[in-house]
């Protein structure tokens, strides 16, 4: 969610960022936990021993993906050549893709889906942290005196509120879904 920050921005988002991210990470490794047993007895150890292995490559992978990630960002926001900015903001892009492919295989291997992420209760914190987002961005305005930097800071506020609305909808269907369960 906070994707159109970092982008714009990379110092605003960037640790939120991150904690989404490892959050994510650390919820398939306890899936993995979890269903360890389950997972044993079906496939068999060298079955189980090999998408182990892939798992933790697929995750030094996601970890190193995080890191170029974060790393882009941080250069994008002190970036004022349009041109490199472009070429960042396409890293930022196939990153971002990288990182959801990546998340996918591992879900595969966990015997998860990523709709189970889905809760009431995960969504609420994404508008949370949306939230605390835009009054930063609120608190930024008032300490700016730059006006370029103050109608950028406004726009990623825009932003901000949509993606709280989404968020909000998201919840609604949500309820609705799992009430005619």
């Amino acid at each position: 969610m906070k994707l159109s920050i970092s982008i714009t921005d990379g110092r605003i988002a960037n640790s939120s960022f991150r904690s989404f991210c490892n959050c994510h990470l650390n919820r398939n490794l306890d899936k993995i936990r979890n269903n360890m047993d389950y997972d044993i007895g079906i496939l068999g150890l060298e079955d189980f021993k090999r998408k182990q292995k892939l798992y933790n490559l697929l995750k030094s992978q996601y970890e190193a993906e995080l890191s170029e990630l974060t790393h882009y960002m941080e250069l994008l926001g002190s970036m004022q050549n349009n041109l490199i900015r472009t070429y960042f903001q396409t890293l930022l892009t196939d990153g971002l893709k990288h990182v959801q492919y990546i998340s996918a295989m591992m879900s595969n291997i966990e015997g998860g889906s990523s709709s189970r992420a889905l809760t009431s209760k995960g969504i609420a914190k994404s508008i949370s942290e949306e939230k605390e987002s835009r009054d930063l961005l609120y608190s930024c305005i008032e300490m700016t005196d730059d006006p370029g930097s103050k109608s950028i800071l406004r726009s990623i506020i825009v932003d901000e509120d949509h993606h709280i609305k989404i968020l909000e909808h998201i919840s609604e269907l949500i309820e609705s879904s799992s009430s005619k369960q």
